[in-house]
């Protein structure tokens, strides 16, 4: 999954862009409490957590050669129906 975000926008609007992008079943998971965001050399980084502290996905930002960030969600926890 991925979408684009300007460079200068900030980390709220950047939690609520990634919890959009997570499959309805994931998102009701997602704890902002347990959730952070890494600062890189790369750029910023955001663990996305469980309540009971489970990663459900990873997510990074790469520069996108126009002045944005292009980031991209990598669900790690896969939710059975």
């Amino acid at each position: 999954m991925h979408f684009a975000a300007s460079a200068d926008d900030n980390t709220e609007f950047i939690w609520q862009q990634i919890v959009k992008s997570l499959s309805v079943d994931l998102s009701k998971l997602v704890c902002p409490n347990a959730s952070s965001f890494i600062t890189t050399k790369d750029g910023l980084e955001c663990m996305v957590r469980s309540a009971s502290g489970d990663l459900l996905a990873n997510c990074y930002s790469e520069d996108d050669r126009m002045g944005g960030r292009r980031w991209t969600i990598d669900p790690v926890k896969r939710i059975n129906r």
